[in-house]
This record gives structure tokens, sequence and C-alpha cells, in this order.
């Protein structure tokens, strides 16, 4: 590298001399002319415009290459670097020392079929002799060693008849992240059009599921209420029966008792009843879980509507039955008669859901029992708020992990089991989406207590005014929960 830079400059000083020798023999003779003194004046002068002009132009073009937003290498035929503009020093992160002389392939990190090799190859059409500019994206290298994502042109250009190559390139860095968050963006959106489809497919499950449902229920009701009339008509026709049973042929009560023996009507009398009430409770089951779906599922518009709070807590726990029910047994503490407040009902939805799954998990996790796992849900009206809490006795937070809580991508579970997404989309929707508040209360080994805050009215892009009010909320909320 130094043997170039010095070559470089060796060229560059005999460059100098070189014209300097020129200007200096013209001058000679101009005043060995015999010439009147009023003629060599103004050729001198001439000489001097042209040069000052040769000097604006020289300093213009400069001023004009080096507030170009591309980096722009001259590159002779051996590769060595021969002038640069001043980006190229700064995406380079050069000075102008480092850059002169130097090998162009330094910059490519593909080092064993270099780029510039292959750019060459397509710039020069071997076959016919043409030349052509050349385009490509690759990885390129710093002198600082910092790779970055490169566009890069290289075009063929002949200066004083030696062949030599411009190179412009620019850092492609923030296009490249935005296109990295495009695609992320995209991903999501397909993910959530897929989740839509599952919703409205979900409530269509639902309300085809329903209507059956609905006449096994009524049949089912039917019969219970039928059966009770029928067990009492047999039981006074038995014991008429009985009363008279000496009226009756020799055999004809022995036979009855026996066929009645045979079909273990006494059994039957008992159990029958039983089953139909275990059927309708199994049936009412069914039907809430398809309403909660139903519910649950149904696409919410753009415009927050009145939400019954303790509706939508009561649903989402039906819903997530199957998370919860294998590791913890879940209380309802719900403060009856909840106003109505505005929401978007499917986010409000998700962070319950986000919130009661995470509970069960942290459970999980703690090893306890599903007979020593509990899970405790309240909801209490303060002031013009609904303070929504979740508890669980699981394993609580760590304090190195109590900042990053909210954090997007941050998560303790094992991969696979989470995507440190759940809570980051929570607080989003109940700072930014409701104008609410989030925190939580956690003891190691003990369990965590998640508090949501949401406001009567809606508070998106309100004033100071409205968010002092809500912080206001905060503390009673939180005085209340000391209490």
């Amino acid at each position: 590298m130094s043997d170039g830079t010095n070559e470089a400059d060796r060229k560059q000083v005999l460059r100098t001399d070189a014209t300097q020798e020129h200007e200096d023999d013209l001058l000679a003779a101009v005043h060995e002319l015999n010439v009147p003194d009023e003629i060599r004046n103004q050729f001198l002068a001439l000489m001097q415009a042209q040069k000052d002009r040769e000097k604006e132009t020289t300093q213009r073009l400069k001023t004009i290459l080096d507030s170009v937003v591309e980096g722009i290498l001259v590159v002779d035929g051996s590769g060595t670097i021969r002038d640069f503009n001043m980006s190229a020093l700064k995406i380079l992160r050069a000075t102008e020392s480092q850059l002169s002389g130097v090998l162009v392939d330094g910059l490519f990190i593909d080092r064993k079929l270099t780029v510039r090799h292959k750019l060459l190859n397509r710039c020069i059409n071997i076959s016919s002799g043409t030349l052509r500019y050349d385009y490509t994206e690759t990885m390129a290298q710093r002198l600082d060693n910092d790779s970055f994502p490169m566009e890069i042109i290289v075009s063929p250009a002949n200066f004083t008849g030696e062949m030599s190559y411009l190179y412009i390139f620019r850092d492609i860095t923030r296009r490249k992240q935005a296109e990295e968050s495009q695609h992320k963006l995209e991903g999501e959106l397909r993910e959530a059009l897929k989740l839509e489809a599952i919703g409205h497919l979900a409530g269509g499950i639902a309300h085809e599921i329903n209507t059956p449902s609905q006449y096994i229920r009524d049949n089912l009701k039917f019969l219970n209420d039928g059966y009770g009339a029928l067990s009492r008509i047999l039981g006074l026709a038995l014991h008429t029966l009985w009363q008279h049973q000496e009226k009756l042929p020799p055999e004809t009560f022995r036979n009855f008792a026996r066929k009645m023996r045979d079909a273990d009507l006494e059994f039957l009398l008992d159990e029958i009843p039983s089953a139909t009430q275990q059927s309708l409770d199994g049936i009412n089951q069914v039907a809430r879980i398809v309403l909660s779906m139903k519910e649950f599922s149904h696409p919410g518009g753009a415009e927050k509507t009145a939400t019954d709070i303790n509706r939508v807590l009561s649903n989402v726990i039906v819903i997530s039955r199957n998370e919860w029910r294998h590791t913890a047994h879940l209380t309802e503490n719900f403060e009856p008669e909840l106003p109505h407040i505005p929401c978007h009902i499917n986010e409000i939805n998700q962070i319950f859901l986000n919130l009661i799954v995470n509970a069960a998990q942290a459970i999980a996790s703690s090893g306890k029992s599903p007979e020593e796992g509990e899970i405790s849900i309240k909801t209490t009206l303060l002031d013009d708020s609904i303070l929504i809490s979740i508890t669980d006795n699981g394993t609580g937070i760590a304090k190195e992990d109590r900042s990053k809580v909210f954090n997007p991508f941050f998560t303790t579970k094992e991969v696979g089991k989470g995507t440190g997404q759940g809570l980051s989309i929570t607080n989003e929707i109940v700072k930014t989406r409701h104008g609410g508040r989030i925190w939580f209360e956690t003891e190691l080994g003990k369990g965590t207590t998640f508090h949501v805050l949401l406001p009567g009215e809606d508070r998106v892009g309100t004033p100071d005014g409205a968010a002092s009010k809500s912080d206001k909320s905060t503390k009673s909320a939180k005085t209340a929960q000391k209490a």
C-alpha cells in the first residue's frame, strides 16, 4: 500500500513539475520575442486569464464532484485508486492519504470471486470490444472494517490516453433497512389477514354450531320436563298396582315385579334425571363457548364502541379456558353494573387474552400443581375509569427483567413459546389506542399482578389536562390496591 501511495505521489509531482516547466519555457519565449511591451503584456494577460479560467473550471468541477452524495473513485487498469471525491471519503470513513493509491479490491468483501472483476468483465464486452456501464449491489467494507450494503456502477473512462474506470457508489443501508421493515410489515399484514379470515371462519362455525345446539338444548329440556310427569304417573301406577295386587291373577303381579327387576327400573328412575341434567349442563356450556367465540371473533369497526368490560372478560375466560384449566383455578371478582366505556373491542379482547395466557404460563413455569395455581381477575370502578387486575401466583418477574417487560421482542420464555410481542402490543393498545395505563406489581417466587386502567371517556389525542386526569386515576388505583 505504501509503494502504491509513493508511486501516486511521485506521478503527481512529475505532472506538476512538467506543467510548471512548460509554462516557464513559454514565458521565457515570450520575453525573448522582439515585440512591443504592450503586445507582450497583452499576451501575458491572456495567459494569466487562461490560467485563471482553468483554475476556476477545475475548482468548479471539484466543488460539483464533492457535493455529489455518491462516492466517486477513479481507478486505473491495475485496480489502484487514483482519485476520489469527498463523499467517497465519508462513506468509506477514510482520509485522503488512506485512500490514495490503495487497491480497490479491498472495498469488496467477496475476495475469492471479486466483484470488481465480474463488473469489469461485464463492463467490457470482450467479443465486440464496446464499453458500457454496469450496475450491481454487493457488500462493501469501510476502512474501519465496518461492512455495509453498497450500490455501485462501474463505467469506463479514458483519461489522457490511459484506460481507467469510474466507480460510482452509495451506501444503501437505510434502503435495505426500509426494505426489511417493509417485508416485516407485509408479513405482519399477511398474518393479520390470516387471523381475520380465521376470525370470520370461527364466527361462521359458531353460528352453524349454535343452531343444532339450540334444538338439542330445547329437546333435552323437553325430555327432562316430560320425564318428571311420566315418572310421577309411573309412580302412581305402581302404587295402585301394589295396593290391588290381590285382585290380580296369581302370576300377573309376580311376572310384573320380575320384569321391573330385569329392567332395573329403580336405577333408571334415579339416573335418567341426572343424565339429562348433565347433558343440559354440557350443551349450555357449548352454547356459552359458541356465543363467546362469536362475540370474540366479531370484527370491530374503526370507531370505538361502548363496551361492557365484565362481559368481555367473561368471554375471554371462556375462550382461554383450555390455557388455564390445566394449571390453575380461576376466580372472578367483578364489580357489578360497571358503566360501558369506549373501546376497540377486538383489541381489548387481545389485551385480556395475552394477560390471562401469560398468567397461566407463569404458574406452569413455577412448577405448581393445578390445585396450587391461582388466577384472580378483578374489576373496580375508580372515578370515571375502570381498573382491571389480573393476578397469578407464578414465578414473578426478576429484577433485571422488570424494566424490559414492555420492550418489543423481549421474552423470558423458551424458543418457540413466545415472540416477546404480547406485552409490547398490549402496552401499545392500552396507552396509544385507548389513552389508558398499564403497570404491574411483582414479587419473585410469589407472583405478579398486571393492572390495566381504561378511561371512561375517549382520551386519545386529548390535551395534557386529560392526561393529568388519567394520572390522577392511576394514583387512585394504586392507592386502592395498597388498601
